[in-house]
């Protein structure tokens, strides 16, 4: 079986997105939107975080945000940059988006990091891992019903071999 190596830096944790709040603003030529828009996220690692809006941001759109998470007495605030949308096909309603964090407001780094490291929240399991385990188990489930089938042809062809010799 094929190992693919793991890209990630840093552990990801799951959030129920009904406990979870993210306030966006997006930040252009330097400066800070007024407007806001509110959101729930799905996952988040030191790294950056996976969460969902009414309305999507385009990829490479710098913003600030504002994570309120379950357990977590403070807000941390970040700046950040899009790096994935969503397929809105496979996605109907809320469009999901990534972002990597670029920068913590002071302490929001240190705060997210004690709040991960308490188990507040469910560490993640890199998707590809039961997908590479499926795979794989399908290949010898195929493999195996191959055998059965040469088997089985096999069979047949000795069958028919008897039944003509003892026709003669």
């Amino acid at each position: 079986m094929q190992h693919i190596t793991e890209r990630r830096r840093h552990d990801r944790f799951t959030v129920e997105p009904m406990y979870s709040s993210v306030t966006v603003r997006r930040i252009s030529r330097g400066v800070l939107a007024s407007e806001a828009t509110e959101g729930h996220v799905y996952n988040v690692s030191l790294g950056g975080m996976r969460f969902e809006l009414d309305e999507p941001l385009p990829k490479g759109a710098l913003i600030s945000i504002e994570l309120e998470l379950p357990g977590c007495d403070a807000l941390i605030c970040a700046t950040a940059r899009i790096v994935r949308l969503f397929s809105e096909i496979d996605d109907p309603g809320p469009r999901r988006m990534a972002i990597e964090f670029e920068s913590f407001a002071q302490d929001s780094r240190v705060t997210l990091e004690r709040h991960l490291s308490q188990k507040w929240l469910r560490a993640e399991t890199p998707r590809f891992t039961a997908s590479r385990i499926k795979i794989a188990h399908d290949s010898a489930a195929l493999r195996q019903c191959e055998l059965t089938i040469e088997t089985s042809a096999s069979t047949l062809t000795s069958s028919r071999k008897t039944k003509s010799a003892s026709a003669a």
